[in-house]
């Protein structure tokens, strides 16, 4: 190491190295300091389209190709790694104590199929020390194990202290998640998260897990062009689901592991001490015959982890010469999977603030603000969507309308992001991903937000209502319900909104996804159509 650096970078996970190459790139003498050592497991290991989408955006706007490889799985096998699955289903299996699984419990989406990215279940101890190499390769010195033991945040510039003595910087960069020492020093980290969301999880990685698709009759599978095995499964039960992410359903991966983690409410599975992990974990499934029968035979291959609360929250992320990644910010709970998606949002628009720092001499707070107002709006959205995801699991009538809202919360703000890079397919003009770093979290401007937020606010106050004992869960799934089957802005022919017999949607159908194209084009509200359709479908480059 040497004595001064432009940027220190505490820390080595993916927001760590994405964030060292773009700096790299932009001629910046960068240092990432590891405290522990690579390969190494990791979880967030399963992506929607939504992450596949930032990952693209990121390498496209900043050209990084290692970066846009992990949007794409076939580029992660040919440039990465052949451990690599897809996630071309999102599943959910409600089950409930002592009985086996129906299919009139069970709920399906199919993503569309897009020229440019191809989800991906991506074994993180490859994909992380993949980002690492060739972080090297741009020029970032890397070191690892090396403990960082203190950081000062000074006028002129920033000093990180290790074991082997003092490096000075101009700027810090803390990805070093929940146990970051700046942010410690800082007093960021709330005493108590201040999230609704309290859970905990175990989890591991297994062989010898079967489909769960071959366990279940043929009539109790959704019927669509994908299985449930193609993509993340989540089995779901009264204050808890289970995470299946299988890194051997591509055809091109030679992995032969899966991904299984159980997470759950605090207040209504407290951790059961005497018990170990594994046996905690067996004993959960044990209550429902055909998770046990799903997952009670698979061998795990490491150690199982179980830990205690998951939430952390911060009162602040950014100041004068450094920030937080979003991770080292706070955490709620991987339900929903919007780990990927808030950490290529976070770096877009905290590289980008930091070039132009270097360019303008800017370091103060203010300059660094929009970080901050990013991971509030981040860590608060998602909690209010994974705490009434938990609050409605108790009833799978109120279950399965959350779950149908849960669907038509993401629909448009998928394609919003998208059709920015539809419309730089078409002009090849970086500045259509610009007016996103404008926006206090990409889609606040969106022509639906301000619908999709009242309705989101209107189900979780029906919700808060079922949770205190004030209505029923037929109550509760019928206003649910209602709220949806009289918007406006939602498609009507391409998904009964509203109908609680309606389960699954399969994007991947062109005849669907002409449908949708043409009512927005044609019938949607004018400012859906205009704000939302307003690009052609052009081909994207090589």
């Amino acid at each position: 190491m040497k004595d001064d650096y432009d940027v220190i970078i505490g820390g080595s996970g993916i927001a760590g190295s994405a964030s060292s190459m773009i700096l790299a790139a932009n001629d910046l003498d960068v240092l990432m300091i590891e405290s522990k050592t690579h390969p190494r497991f990791a979880i967030g290991e399963a992506m929607l389209p939504l992450s596949a989408v930032w990952m693209w955006i990121v390498g496209e706007y900043f050209d990084i190709p290692e970066i846009k490889y992990l949007s794409d799985a076939n580029k992660v096998v040919d440039n990465i790694t052949q451990s690599c699955g897809v996630k071309h289903s999102v599943g959910f299996a409600y089950h409930e104590p002592g009985k086996s699984f129906s299919g009139r419990h069970a709920h399906q989406l199919v993503p569309p199929e897009m020229p440019f990215y191809k989800e991906s279940h991506l074994l993180r101890e490859h994909v992380d020390h993949y980002l690492v190499q060739s972080a090297e390769e741009y020029g970032v010195e890397y070191v690892d194990e090396t403990p960082i033991t203190d950081v000062e945040i000074n006028n002129e510039n920033v000093s990180v202290t290790t074991n082997d003595g003092t490096i000075n910087g101009a700027f810090y960069i803390d990805a070093t998640g929940g146990n970051s020492i700046l942010a410690e020093k800082m007093g960021y980290p709330d005493e108590q998260p201040a999230l609704e969301t309290n859970s905990r999880a175990i989890f591991t990685h297994v062989e010898g897990l079967e489909p769960f698709d071959d366990l279940i009759e043929e009539s109790d599978h959704p019927q669509q062009s994908n299985s449930l095995h193609d993509g993340t499964l989540h089995h779901v039960f009264d204050g808890g689901w289970i995470w299946v992410i299988p890194f051997d359903n591509f055809e091109r991966s030679t992995e032969t592991k899966a991904s299984v983690g159980l997470l759950l409410d605090r207040r209504k599975y407290p951790c059961d001490e005497s018990l170990s992990a594994e046996e905690e974990f067996n004993e959960i499934i044990g209550e429902f015959p055909d998770i046990e029968r799903h997952l009670g035979t698979a061998d795990p291959v490491r150690p199982w982890i179980r830990t205690g609360r998951l939430q952390r929250s911060s009162n602040q992320s950014s100041g004068h010469r450094h920030y937080l990644t979003n991770h080292t910010y706070g955490f709620v709970d991987p339900l929903y999977s919007q780990g990927l998606v808030h950490t290529f949002e976070s770096v877009f628009l905290s590289t980008t603030l930091l070039i132009e720092a270097f360019e303008t001499e800017d370091f103060s707070a203010d300059h660094f603000s929009p970080i901050d107002a990013l991971h509030r709006r981040q860590l608060t959205t998602a909690d209010l969507l994974v705490s009434n995801g938990y609050n409605s699991m108790a009833d799978f009538e109120v279950w399965n309308a959350w779950t149908q809202m849960i669907l038509a919360e993401s629909i448009f703000p998928d394609l919003y992001i998208q059709r920015h890079c539809l419309k730089y397919f078409a002009s090849g003009d970086l500045e259509e991903f610009e007016s996103l770093l404008q926006e206090s979290r990409p889609g606040d401007q969106a022509p639906f937000e301000s619908e999709k937020e009242e309705m989101l606010q209107t189900m979780s106050e029906t919700l808060d209502a079922y949770n205190a004992g004030k209505i029923p869960p037929e109550t509760t799934a019928e206003r649910i319900f209602n709220e949806m089957k009289h918007t406006e802005w939602l498609p009507k022919h391409v998904y009964d909104w509203g109908n609680e017999e309606e389960r699954h949607i399969d994007f991947s159908d062109p005849e669907i996804t002409g449908e949708l194209l043409t009512w927005g084009k044609t019938e949607a509200p004018a400012h859906i159509r205009e704000g939302l359709f307003d690009f052609e479908m052009p081909n994207p480059p090589e």
